[in-house]
């Protein structure tokens, strides 16, 4: 019998060193194996209400029983538990941020991102929105797991510009998704078989963009074993390269 894995949280988030106010939000519940992390948008005020209305959606819908429509929906016969889950409660995070929108004019197209990483047993149930990225640190080896919901991302998708000019695109932080800004909204999800010492970084564009890949793995290798240490790493190294976001990292370690 495969013996269960377990699992350590961490996070940091920082204004940055231009903007006002912190857009970010971030959370966890060990308890649940939940990590979320989340970028406001629609001005300050918008956009922090809705960074963390949704991730205080997610975890208060995780925390019930899933609905009986869940099952009953002819699409979710063959969808796993972990995801459906973790489905029903983002489905429910953009219903919240999307209602309040429409209440409070003042807050009219507000949305964020969304990154959420459910672990159990032996797997990570992943759910994603927007440009906010989630890396796993493997082996010596950081990947990205998520494609960013964006204008230049569908640009480098359709061979009108390359990977190396993206950074330079006026349209670079144009978001195609994100959650609250409609009724519904289209989730990426996967599941990864985790291993004894993956680091799963969760991080807001205000920290992968001011770091480089090799920076990150940098930062991941000297700090791996001391999970708060690594997101105090991480944001403070952003901000010492400009800061030019706000500056958000959850980190995950498979113990």
């Amino acid at each position: 019998m495969t013996t269960p894995l377990r699992w350590k949280f961490s996070g940091a988030s920082d204004t940055g060193r231009v903007r006002p106010g912190n857009e970010d939000a971030i959370a966890w519940d060990e308890t649940l194996g939940l990590a979320l992390l989340a970028d406001g948008m629609g001005g300050y005020e918008g956009g922090e209400v809705a960074s963390n209305l949704a991730l205080g959606t997610v975890l208060e819908t995780f925390r019930q029983p899933l609905a009986p429509h869940w099952r009953e929906a002819e699409w979710t016969k063959n969808v796993s538990e972990p995801v459906l889950k973790l489905y029903a409660a983002v489905s429910q995070s953009n219903q919240s941020v999307y209602e309040a929108a429409q209440q409070q004019p003042e807050h009219q197209g507000m949305g964020t991102t969304l990154l959420a990483a459910y672990f159990h047993e032996n797997r990570v149930t992943l759910a994603h929105i927007g440009d906010s990225r989630i890396f796993l640190w493997r082996n010596q080896v950081l990947s990205q797991l998520t494609v960013d919901h964006t204008v230049v991302q569908q640009q480098i998708d359709n061979g009108e510009i390359t990977r190396e000019e993206a950074p330079y695109s006026e349209y670079r932080s144009v978001l195609t998704r994100a959650l609250g800004v409609d009724p519904v909204v289209e989730v990426d999800m996967r599941e990864v078989v985790t291993q004894s010492g993956d680091i799963f970084l969760l991080c807001s564009d205000g920290c992968y963009d001011m770091l480089t890949h090799n920076e990150m793995a940098v930062i991941l290798d000297a700090s791996q074993d001391d999970t708060h240490q690594l997101a105090r790493q991480l944001v403070h190294r952003a901000n010492e390269n400009g800061g030019y976001d706000n500056i958000s990292a959850v980190v995950a370690r498979v113990l």
